[in-house]
């Protein structure tokens, strides 16, 4: 019986120590972390417009640094957002998508982008990043003075002896 229990702890310990070999040796991701940027913003993840304009939402994979691109090449990419202050359809390219105000916001509304990331060596990775929208209303201008004036005329003052 020593003997069985002796061999089922060897057991069990040889695979702790494969399942150790293998998260240690496991290929990890070049892509740490994914960003929004649309077009027009220098903020990543938040998109400011008026009612009326448009803007280009792409995702971009970033190395760990959170700034350099990993060059991971996109699939599965799915915006989800869902506010009547603006639109977010994704492109015929299946990666981007274009948003356009329509109504203007009471302030940032939150969306998502997913999507699954496949690294230059292969490694593949799934990842969601939040954003916002604000809409702003559009002011009409305020309409032109209206124009009392219709016409002007000469006046003379009465001849002088």
């Amino acid at each position: 019986m020593f003997g069985e229990h002796h061999l089922q702890e060897e057991i069990d310990e040889l695979r702790r120590e494969i399942r150790e070999i293998w998260r240690i040796l496991r290929p990890k991701p070049l892509t740490a972390s994914v960003t929004i940027r649309f077009t027009g913003e220098s903020a990543m993840n938040a998109l400011v417009f008026n009612v009326g304009q448009t803007s280009q939402a792409s995702i971009v994979p970033l190395l760990a640094d959170g700034v350099t691109p990993s060059g991971g090449t996109l699939s599965n990419v799915v915006y989800t957002f869902s506010d009547p202050s603006a639109t977010v359809v994704l492109n015929s390219d299946g990666v981007t998508a274009t948003c356009t105000g329509v109504a203007g916001s009471s302030g940032p509304v939150a969306g998502t982008a997913a999507c699954t990331v496949t690294d230059t060596d292969g490694v593949v990775s799934t990842w969601t990043q939040a954003f916002t929208i604000t809409t702003n209303a559009v002011t009409p201008p305020p309409p032109p003075p209206q124009q009392l004036t219709q016409s002007i005329s000469v006046q003379f003052s009465t001849p002088t002896p």
